[in-house]
């Protein structure tokens, strides 16, 4: 768990940073007082009350009262709920009103099939996150912010990745009834199996060669056959849809990702026979031209040492 206790830290640091004045938690204690209120399901509006105590104080410290509450909130589901009105973070904050967090999070991550993805249903083995960065080009984000996972970014040219695995496994044996949406840990580890397969050698180089994430993402088990299919994602089916549409619309701008690409067979094999027939004739002409300087350099020099005995015949006689 240490990736999310790093996560844990810069989280409190992020609303601690002005010397605690834009919350009114200042210790662990009050923390879990407040993480019980909302694993209990209180609505919003109930906690602030009870943290208040008194209806003058409530008046006076409800901005307070509310940033602690959304701090606690995103340290439990690890995603950003709320937003400090002195801090822009560039992720896309969770707005936290009313009605309790379980609410909340049943509304955000329900159930999404809008996107149509009937002309191909079925996930190519390909489709991984090792060649969506080196075929596609896309950028892989690392995001501590769950609402991010799978968000397409600056003009699909990188894509954000939720890679808290071991936060998501620890959450599905402890807080996965009554809090969580149904089926969204679940499916969540799936979408890593999809894309960071434990039993591809290019995922786990790409993985351990990058500091500072969660490295069991490459740990989340193998998609088979019937799992690779869009219909049996539900709350990340838009995202897949779309990301998938980016990779397979993607064309190869770069020598390497030509290299990569081989989605087209064909068109892979005859780029590379060009480039080898190209590369064969450029070297044998290169070949030949040496050659021929060789020739008439070595022609040249036994003339000259021909005229040079010829000179000392006739000076000789």
């Amino acid at each position: 768990m240490g990736p999310y206790f790093e996560y844990y830290t810069s989280r409190c640091k992020e609303f601690l940073c002005d010397g605690g004045e834009n919350v009114s938690v200042k210790t662990h204690a009050e923390g879990l007082r407040i993480a019980r209120l909302i694993l209990q399901g209180e609505d919003k509006e109930a906690i602030l009350r009870e943290l208040a105590g008194g209806s003058e104080q409530y008046t006076r410290q409800r901005k307070l009262y509310e940033a602690s509450i959304d701090l606690i909130a995103g340290l439990l589901t690890m995603a950003d709920v709320g937003v400090l009105e002195s801090r822009a973070t560039g992720r896309r904050p969770l707005k936290w009103t009313t009605g309790s967090l379980h609410s909340l999070l049943a509304m955000e991550f329900a159930h999404q099939k809008e996107m149509d993805a009937t002309t191909n249903a079925k996930i190519e083995k390909r489709f991984i996150a090792n060649n969506i960065s080196k075929i596609a080009g896309i950028e892989l984000k690392w995001t501590n912010n769950l609402a991010d996972h799978l968000l397409l970014h600056g003009d699909d040219k990188s894509v954000y990745i939720f890679h808290h695995a071991e936060f998501l496994k620890f959450q599905s044996q402890v807080l996965a009834v009554g809090f969580w949406p149904d089926g969204l840990l679940e499916e969540t580890l799936r979408t890593l199996a999809l894309l960071f397969p434990q039993n591809d050698r290019g995922t786990r180089r790409l993985i351990a060669g990058i500091k500072g994430i969660d490295q069991t993402v490459r740990c989340c088990g193998i998609s088979r056959a019937q799992d690779r299919r869009f219909e049996k994602f539900s709350v990340w089916h838009d995202r897949l849809v779309i990301l998938k549409q980016a990779f397979d619309d993607s064309q190869p701008h770069k020598i390497t990702q030509w290299w990569w690409d081989r989605r087209n067979s064909v068109q892979w094999y005859t780029f590379w026979v060009a480039i080898l027939v190209f590369v064969l004739t450029v070297f044998f002409g290169t070949v030949q031209s040496i050659e021929g300087a060789l020739q008439v350099y070595l022609s040249y020099k036994s003339l000259q040492g021909e005229d040079g005995e010829g000179l000392h015949v006739r000076s000789s006689g």
